[in-house]
């Protein structure tokens, strides 16, 4: 038969649409990525508005990236930290519930597929062979019964991803203040950004099927939303400083 008539994909592998393995991995990089973008633009936004000077808002701007790259680094290290630590103390949890109480869970997981449709010998029958191996036995418990799946990257490597991304993409919006007065250096600051938001937003939603245009619209919106808020605090910072003695 031509492989025109096979109506499935090849075995062997995961389809290619799932990204098997890829997907914490790159949540950490559009979270760092995206947070990066739209909170050192929005940052230097507001500091524009109220600094003429080029060189202090551009310090300001270095300062915050490394500041929100350590914080987003460290919250994500700490957070993959504590999953994986939940899930390794629930599946000990099972383990050992499996080997000192194994009637109940076998009852537990009789439960569990009842629940799915399954009756008479049918429903002992995926009892039996779910339950020949400890290993299986205890993955089907930790995913039916408590709905937790394996941490799929280290602590370490999601601090680093986010930290980097962050720092990566915090320099798009720092770049032109390295050229141009801070006025100029905002407008292109703004229209480089945009276009890496849209890049983003564009990459995300192909991960996650959703469609290219929307993704990237409000990926870009959210970035610009924050932009302009923080401009006008700074510009109405600017005027009551202005006022004063």
């Amino acid at each position: 038969m031509s492989g025109q008539d096979h109506p499935h994909p090849p075995r062997g592998g995961p389809e290619r649409w799932h990204r098997a393995g890829s997907g914490a991995t790159l949540r950490n990089f559009v979270f760092g990525t995206s947070d990066g973008l739209v909170t050192v633009l929005a940052f230097v936004a507001g500091v524009s508005a109220s600094l003429a000077e080029r060189k202090l808002v551009l310090l300001a701007g270095i300062s915050e990236m490394f500041a929100g790259a350590f914080s987003m680094g460290l919250g994500a290290f700490l957070g993959t930290r504590a999953e994986h630590d939940l899930y390794q103390r629930e599946r000990a949890r099972e383990e050992r519930e499996v080997k000192e109480v194994p009637h109940l869970e076998r009852d537990e997981l009789r439960d569990i597929y009842r629940k799915k449709g399954f009756e008479g010998d049918a429903l002992e029958r995926v009892v039996d062979t779910l339950t020949e191996n400890q290993d299986r036995w205890v993955n089907v418990m930790m995913s039916e019964e408590l709905g937790l799946q394996p941490v799929d990257t280290s602590p370490w490597k999601a601090g680093v991803t986010v930290g980097l991304s962050y720092v990566a993409a915090a320099a798009v919006p720092l770049l032109s203040y390295v050229f141009l007065r801070a006025q100029a250096a905002l407008l292109l600051s703004v229209a480089l950004t945009s276009l890496a938001l849209l890049g983003v937003g564009v990459a995300k939603s192909s991960f996650t099927q959703r469609p290219l245009a929307r993704g990237a619209l409000e990926t870009l919106l959210m970035g610009l939303a924050g932009t302009a808020v923080c401009y006008g605090i700074g510009q109405l910072g600017a005027q009551l400083l202005g006022r004063g003695p």
